[in-house]
Formats: structure tokens, C-alpha cells, sequence
């Protein structure tokens, strides 16, 4: 059962609220490094797709002069070429599975924020309805001797 505050003291749905507002805050900053961390994950996929597509495109070219006859040191510079671009592709690729996996962890922390934002407000919405029973209390009360007082004195 809530205890009677004082006329002096702070209602405790008042005093809550920092705490609430604090926690809106962390959560919006945890979707905000969520967002981030997708744009930085669509990026790096779009830079991968990029690479894979230039990767393909100079094979299928390596794979047509070839055909129609090159020279030995042409053929080397492709080859060396496609082979630092396969490497390039393989370290986009890494690069992608590590933002998956920071956006994955992002997701995460904004989860976890979301949820305790949610049970401060469960709190907040407790206090403020324990607030309101002290505070009906108290003015019934002052009914009850408001009317005893008047018939006390008829």
C-alpha cells in the first residue's frame, strides 16, 4: 500500500521522470546506431556486389580475347588483375560479414533498450497510479472531516 506524502515532498511519478526520459533517450540513440550500422551494411553489399560484377565482367573478357589469341605478357597482366580483384572481392566479403554481424549486435542493444524503456514506463504509469490513489485518499479524507466538522458543529 503506498505511504502518504508529505505536503513538501516530490510525487514519485515526478521523480520517474528523468529516469523515463533517460531511457527514451538511450533507446533512440540504440535506433539510431541500428540505422547507422545498416546504412554502413548496405554500403559495403552494394561495394561487394560492385566488385563481383567488375569481377565477372573481366573474366568474361579475359575468356574472349583468349579465345581470339593474346600475348603471353597481356595474358599474365589479366590474370594477375582478375587475381587481385578476386582478392578485393573475398576482403568486401569480410568486411560485409563483420557489419552483418555489428548490425546484428546494434539490433541487439536497441532491443534490449526498447525493453527496459518499456518496463521504466510500466513503473512510471504505477507510480502515477499509486499517485492519484494517495492523492483521491487524501481529498476523500478531507471530505470526511470537512462533513464531520459541519455536522459537528449544527
Amino acid at each position: 500500500m503506498p505511504r502518504e506524502p508529505r505536503e513538501d515532498e516530490v510525487k514519485r511519478s515526478k521523480r520517474l521522470q528523468p529516469v523515463g526520459q533517460l531511457m527514451d533517450e538511450l533507446e533512440r540513440e540504440s535506433a539510431l546506431r541500428v540505422a547507422a550500422a545498416q546504412t554502413r551494411l548496405g554500403e559495403a553489399q552494394h561495394r561487394c556486389r560492385d566488385l563481383q560484377r567488375y569481377l565477372d565482367e573481366y573474366r568474361d573478357m579475359f575468356a574472349q580475347r583468349a579465345k581470339v589469341g593474346m600475348g603471353v605478357s597481356g595474358m599474365r597482366d589479366y590474370q594477375t588483375f582478375i587475381a587481385r580483384l578476386s582478392e578485393a572481392v573475398q576482403a568486401q566479403q569480410s568486411v560485409v560479414e563483420q557489419l552483418t554481424a555489428e548490425c546484428q549486435r546494434e539490433r541487439e542493444v536497441w532491443f534490449r533498450a526498447a525493453a527496459r524503456k518499456c518496463a521504466v514506463g510500466k513503473v512510471i504509469d504505477k507510480a502515477h497510479s499509486e499517485d492519484r490513489t494517495v492523492e483521491d485518499r487524501r481529498v476523500q479524507r478531507e471530505l470526511d472531516e470537512r462533513a464531520q466538522r459541519q455536522r459537528g458543529g449544527l
